[in-house]
């Protein structure tokens, strides 16, 4: 619920989240209408900012993260402290985090694809390799360690950015505390083996934890889950791993290797840096027939977050409507019923005001010019996580051209390209007065609206030069108005005189509407049809063939272009068409698999077929077996007596596999019994033996022909079973006699 409030230089807009130490807000600064960046405020909760060692803690992220400037990564811009409250002012980021993007895939009962999960990880082990190389203000290394790599510490921008945040339990060998001996930190789940033993730790602990999170994108499943944190602290020490395509056969053995070798036991088997990891993961995008590129992270993202996306749009005449005290009390009086009905309060106070920032010694003012040198820098770079830089919303009908006025479920929305310029957003740039974060003394950082000096506080002065600016603006409407009233009166009478003469314009303005759609990938003939929307029953426009065509005299409005191709699942396009001529290329995305049939022959003809560990029924010398090309496939050719074979690949087309099985070593069969020690008979060439009493292990057992066993003990019933070798599916061959009581 946007419930906006004062906190010192900033206007505290929404609560976006809170957890057990620190809550987060939406904010933005006060009385800087023409400043449209939007801050995330990270505050301790009230009741742990009496604790001396949380609060250390809380300083040491933004004292370890305030240098670091990476696309990858959350950018910090102050610390602060309000009264009794710490905060830290950062990059507000319009996205969702991973621990989102898996919980809608685990909703659809879908795995993330290995494309998109790689980029994801490409991303987020750039910014990791940033940080961990991160060097001080005298080029000494800072040792950086995150320690708490998991889902909810990795954004994913509606733009198709990856960001790491939350530095909170990240440990710097020169300037944060140290932990205490038996205290772990980061999330049990997401932990290194050295990490989860408590042993001392480096960067490569953050890089196991990407291989868990990247070993969960490919799955769909938690690597490491238990009942109990000692459960999982001892999965994690044993860390005995399967391969992601165990559970994902869409996982090529490529992409298996970089998520093992992350996930190595010993460091040093593990990637030595997050680059390393980059850039095995970069081959494989790049080797896939369509690479996966930061435009289809972002069209994923803005179609399947569309109505989060849309509420994001929804808040920002409010959030642009609060500037001043003023605003804040209106819009609260306004909604206090509304805050009456949720249980909050009516009238959220101002926070306290920092009387000790009027106090500032001399030496602390030179600190301040100091490190506002350095902040102007960072805020006059352009602002990632400004909202008027969020993408067009899917089905949204005012936010760019091309853009539709209503939205379909399973329909991409389509932009059509068209002349113009884009359109430019400039902001006020922040001057800032601060004592060096890096500092004993964790004293604020003042950030403000340029052309306001900091002591310039006075309400009046500030009514004084906005009532002159509207004086001034005035004054040029007067003069615009007279100018266009002398032309009104003149000109008409200089055309009558025939001063003016007139030149006849020829009316050549389009009436219809014409399309031109580029198909691609060029992998195949496209075949297209387009329908006026809403969708009838049947299509206005006849259909059409090719990998570009060419579409004229249609009225503008609304569209629907459903688009096939083989090789490729159908698909549908929405897009909003105008008079004139229109271009828009259309990219085919959802690739269907490639079926094939390879042989399996093998020698005897009798022999069992398992593939990938399932048992497939045949009989024959030449078996055919269907699959899936480029998927990996594991053949297991089998025959009680004989020894088996295994083969294993990547499926190809028209592929041929042959067994040709040798004699093993002497069948041995093992029967056991509830109660033991019960008597073991066998029948053979007629005749009934007795071969011993249970547990009995029968050696050199002739497989030529059926055998009859019978278990039998005093006071119970008999248990009798005919082995019928040719039927069995494995060379370990076990019987229990479960004899029941005569009654």
């Amino acid at each position: 619920m946007i419930q906006p409030k004062i906190f010192g230089k900033f206007i505290l807009l929404e609560r976006v989240s809170v957890g057990g130490m620190a809550e987060v807000y939406r904010a933005k600064l006060l009385n800087a209408p023409e400043f449209e960046r939007f801050f995330a405020i990270k505050r301790i909760l009230p009741n742990l900012a009496a604790d001396k060692e949380f609060v250390t803690m809380f300083i040491n992220e933004a004292k370890v993260a305030v240098d670091l400037e990476h696309p990858n990564v959350c950018q910090i811009y102050e610390l602060g402290r309000l009264g009794e409250s710490h905060y830290i002012a950062m990059e507000y980021i319009p996205g969702r985090d991973v621990t989102a993007i898996q919980s809608y895939y685990r909703k659809q009962k879908k795995i993330m694809s290995v494309s998109q999960a790689c980029f994801i990880m490409a991303q987020a082990a750039q910014g990791l390799d940033y940080a961990h190389r991160a060097v001080d203000a005298n080029g000494q290394p800072l040792g950086l360690v995150h320690r708490d790599v998991s889902p909810q510490n990795l954004i994913v921008t509606y733009d198709g950015v990856v960001k790491l945040i939350d530095f909170g339990v990240s440990k710097a060998s020169q300037k944060t505390a140290h932990t205490r001996n038996g205290v772990i930190k980061g999330k049990f789940s997401y932990m290194s083996p050295e990490q989860a033993m408590d042993a001392p730790v480096d960067h490569r602990s953050d890089i196991f934890a990407l291989g868990v999170l990247f070993w969960e994108l490919l799955t769909g499943r938690r690597l490491f889950q238990s009942e109990s944190e000692f459960a999982i602290l001892e999965m994690i020490t044993e860390c005995k791993i399967d391969k992601p395509s165990k559970y994902n056969r869409m996982v090529p053995e490529a992409v298996d290797k970089i998520c093992m070798k992350a996930l190595e036991k010993d460091v040093n088997r593990r990637y030595a840096w997050a680059s390393e990891m980059v850039v095995d993961l970069l081959d494989f995008i790049n080797s896939c027939k369509t690479p996966f590129t930061q435009w289809h992270l972002q069209n994923w993202m803005c179609s399947t977050f569309s109505k989060e996306l849309e509420a994001e749009w929804e808040k920002l005449p409010i959030f642009k409507s609060l500037n001043t005290q003023e605003d804040v009390n209106r819009y609260n009086a306004e909604h206090a019923e509304e805050y009456s009905k949720s249980g909050q309060s009516v009238a959220p106070e101002a926070e306290p005001g920092d009387a000790e920032a009027e106090a500032m010694s001399e030496s602390d003012k030179a600190e301040a010019e100091k490190a506002n040198e350095k902040f102007q820098s960072k805020l006059a770079k352009p602002a990632g996580g400004a909202l008027p830089s969020l993408p067009p919303i899917p089905g949204r009908g005012v936010k760019s051209p091309g853009s539709l006025s209503k939205s379909l479920p399973n329909v991409k929305a389509v932009n059509i390209n068209e002349s113009g310029e884009d359109s430019k957003v400039s902001g006020a740039r922040l001057s800032i007065s601060a004592s060096s974060l890096n500092s004993e003394d964790d004293e604020d950082v003042e950030l403000e609206p340029e052309g306001v000096a900091p002591t310039v506080s006075d309400p009046q002065i500030l009514m004084m030069k906005r009532a002159e600016k509207k004086a001034r603006t005035r004054k040029g409407l007067v003069a615009v108005i007279m100018v266009i009233c002398v032309m009104i009166i003149t000109i008409p009478i200089l055309i009558l005189a025939g001063k003016i003469k007139m030149r006849e314009i020829p009316v050549d303005l389009p009436t219809s509407a014409s399309l031109t759609l580029d198909i691609v990938p060029e992998s195949g003939e496209a075949h297209t049809a387009i329908f006026h929307f809403p969708k009838s029953d049947e299509p206005e426009i006849a259909s059409k063939d090719g990998q570009s065509v060419y579409f004229d005299g249609l009225e503008a409005g609304d569209y629907i272009i459903d688009v096939t191709m083989p090789g490729y699942e159908a698909e549908s396009f929405l897009l909003k068409l105008e008079n004139g001529k229109s271009e828009s290329r259309l990219e085919m995305t959802r690739q269907l698999p490639q079926k094939t049939e390879y042989e399996v022959n093998v020698d005897p003809e009798d022999a069992h077929i398992f593939v990938n560990g399932v048992y497939v029924p045949g009989e024959g010398a030449v078996r055919h077996i269907e699959g899936i090309v480029g998927a990996p496939y594991s053949v297991r050719a089998f025959k009680l007596g004989f020894e088996p074979q295994t083969m294993s690949g990547n499926i190809e087309s028209d592929m041929s596999l042959d067994f040709e099985l040798v004699l093993g070593s002497p069948v041995t069969m093992v029967v056991q019994s509830e109660p033991p020690k019960s008597s073991v008979y066998v029948t053979s060439n007629g005749k009934v033996i007795k071969r011993g009493e249970t547990p009995l292990v029968l050696e050199n057992v002739d497989i030529t022909r059926p055998l009859d066993v019978e278990v039998k003990r005093y006071g119970y019933q008999p248990w009798t079973r005919t082995v019928d070798f040719e039927s069995l599916e494995s060379d370990d061959i076990r019987f229990f006699a479960d004899l029941k009581p005569v009654e």
